[in-house]
C-alpha cells in the first residue's frame, strides 16, 4: 500500500479503468478507489464505455465517461487481469505515463508498472478494503458501500465457494461505516426489472443437461435481449440457474 499510496501522492492527474463489461465488482472498486481520490483532492477520471444499467446506484456515478483523450500521470485499473481486457475506447491506458494494476484474478498477467495481486481474496473490493486499512485510509458510508457492492456481487451474496473469514469480516466492518448490507444485496442480487426476469424465463426454456447432468446449458440472443428490451447487465447471475441443479459440476451460460 506504501507504494501505491506514493505513486498517488506524487500524480495530479489520474485515470480509473476496469475490465470490459464490467460487473458489480468492477464498477464497486471504481467507484471506491474514485471517492477515495477526490477526498484527497486527486484530479480523477473514470472511464467507463459501457456502464451496467443496474449498477447506476452510486454517488457521483454520472461522473464516469465514455472515453477521454487526455494523457494522465497515473493510471489505476481495477479488477482486470490483463491489458487485452481493459474497457477503454480511445486506448486511454497508454496514456498513463505510470500504472498500477489492483486484481484478485489467478490469471493476472502483472501488466501494470505496479501490480497488486491477491488471488485469495474473494472481490477486487475485498483486496481494495484491507489495502485501505493497512495504509490507514479513511473509509466513508460512499466508499463502503461501493466496497459492499463488489463483495456481494463477486460471492453471489456469500454463496460462492471464494468467500472466507476475512470476507464476514469486511460485511461485519462495514456496519460500522453506516452501510446498509441489505439495501445493497436487494439493488444489486435481488431486485429484477420485467426484462431480466423474462431473460430468466428463455433461460430456464432453454435448459440442457449433458454428462449424466453433470454440465448444464443454456443460452440467450442478441435478438432476445433486443426484444425484451433488456439492458446491459441484466443477463448477470443467469449461469447460476444451471449451477444450482443438484448435480451439475459444470454450468454453461452464453
Amino acid at each position: 500500500m506504501n507504494n501505491i499510496l506514493k505513486a498517488i501522492d506524487d500524480s495530479k492527474h489520474i485515470l480509473l479503468l476496469v475490465h470490459e463489461n464490467p460487473d458489480g465488482d468492477a464498477i464497486g472498486s471504481l467507484m471506491a478507489m474514485y471517492q477515495l481520490l477526490k477526498n484527497m483532492d486527486k484530479d480523477v477520471t473514470c472511464v467507463v464505455p459501457e456502464m451496467p444499467m443496474t449498477l447506476l446506484l452510486h454517488k457521483n456515478i454520472e461522473d464516469v465517461k465514455k472515453q477521454s483523450n487526455k494523457e494522465y500521470d497515473l493510471g489505476i485499473i481495477l479488477d482486470c487481469s490483463s491489458k487485452i481486457r481493459v474497457g477503454q475506447t480511445n486506448n486511454e491506458f497508454d496514456k498513463c505515463k505510470k500504472t498500477i494494476v489492483i486484481d484478485h484474478h489467478t490469471s493476472n498477467t502483472y501488466y501494470g508498472d505496479i501490480n497488486h495481486v491477491e488471488p485469495e481474496k474473494s472481490s477486487c473490493c475485498q483486496v481494495l478494503y484491507y489495502l485501505f486499512k493497512s495504509g490507514n485510509v479513511q473509509i466513508t458510508k460512499d466508499i463502503g458501500e461501493a466496497l459492499a457492492t463488489g463483495l456481494l456481487t463477486d460471492t453471489a451474496g456469500f454463496r460462492n465457494n471464494n468467500i472466507d473469514k476475512q470476507s464476514f469480516l469486511m460485511a461485519a466492518d462495514l456496519f460500522d461505516y453506516g452501510v446498509d448490507i441489505h439495501k445493497i444485496y436487494y439493488q444489486v442480487l435481488s431486485k429484477k426489472t420485467m426484462a431480466q426476469y423474462l431473460l430468466m424465463k428463455m433461460t430456464l426454456e432453454r435448459l440442457e443437461t449433458y454428462n449424466d447432468g453433470k454440465i448444464a446449458f443454456s443460452y440467450i440472443s442478441q435478438e432476445d435481449m433486443l426484444n425484451v428490451g433488456a439492458k446491459l447487465g441484466d443477463h448477470e447471475g443467469l449461469v447460476d440457474i444451471g449451477r444450482n441443479i443438484e448435480g451439475v459440476e459444470v454450468s454453461i451460460f452464453m
